[in-house]
């Protein structure tokens, strides 16, 4: 048989319809749980949602009735209420523009830095030994570049979950961690994957008020939390260290 190339032409073109068929235009609101280089993981009122920026995404912090700012792809940080526009295929949308509130962004920005102080002052108190005790602890391994739980270290959390109530006034700190290999930002969203993960996990347990659960902490590489020994490898890098701490002082709640 024959092919013209005016027939492969007309496959080629039809090839190409068929695939913009797939995608849809789509405008929807959405919060961001975590951002990825150019990959926004979110959640809408319908489930989660996969943002991909483009070069020609653009990014608009709107103010007031009439101001419009353009701001970069780091103003994008979880916790950001946004919404979207673009190609939807799946549950994947190819962003042609995005725009947030500046009210929204200065709650996620404070959100987030309340985040890190709760880190701090917890931080603290363990080592100060002042206030917190360590009562229980699990440690997730994760391989290469992965954030997911193996079933080992779901059941380990499991039976941690099922634990913490015992200790009545209780709180789980979650700190996830990276093996220096690599780019140190790469690294760090990684550590924050790993303990996002780990957070879900156990609230999708059932056995833990999610209040008593502190926010994940991505610490990167080369760190380690309160009184832990350093990894000796790589291999121990990578982890995200669960701890059950109470006051040492219990309080009725």
């Amino acid at each position: 048989m024959k092919v013209t190339k005016n027939g492969l032409a007309v496959c080629a073109a039809t090839l190409l319809v068929s695939t913009y068929a797939f995608a849809e235009p789509v405008k929807t609101e959405a919060v961001i749980t975590a951002v990825d280089g150019n990959t926004i993981t979110a959640k809408t009122m319908n489930g989660p949602l996969t943002v991909i920026l483009t070069p020609s995404t653009k990014i608009t912090q709107t103010s007031g009735i009439a101001k419009r700012e353009a701001r970069p792809v780091k103003a994008l940080i979880p916790g950001l209420i946004f919404t979207v526009n673009g190609d939807m295929q799946g549950q994947t949308v190819t962003a042609e523009d995005i725009k947030f509130k500046d009210r929204d962004w200065r709650a996620a920005v404070a959100a987030k830095a309340g985040t890190v102080a709760e880190f701090a002052e917890l931080r603290s108190a363990i080592i100060g030994g002042q206030e917190y005790v360590i009562r229980e602890e699990s440690i997730v391994y994760f391989p290469t570049g992965s954030a997911v739980i193996g079933v080992t270290y779901k059941q380990n959390l499991t039976a941690l979950a099922q634990k913490a109530p015992t200790y009545g006034n209780y709180r789980i700190s979650i700190l996830g961690f990276a093996d220096p290999t690599g780019n140190a930002a790469a690294n760090e969203r990684l550590s924050q994957k790993r303990a996002m993960a780990v957070s879900n996990y156990l609230r999708q347990t059932g056995a833990i008020e999610p209040g008593r659960v502190l926010s994940p902490s991505a610490m990167g590489e080369g760190t380690t939390a309160p009184g832990e020994a350093a990894p000796v490898n790589n291999t121990e890098a990578r982890r995200v260290v669960v701890r059950i701490v109470t006051p040492k002082v219990q309080l009725n709640q």
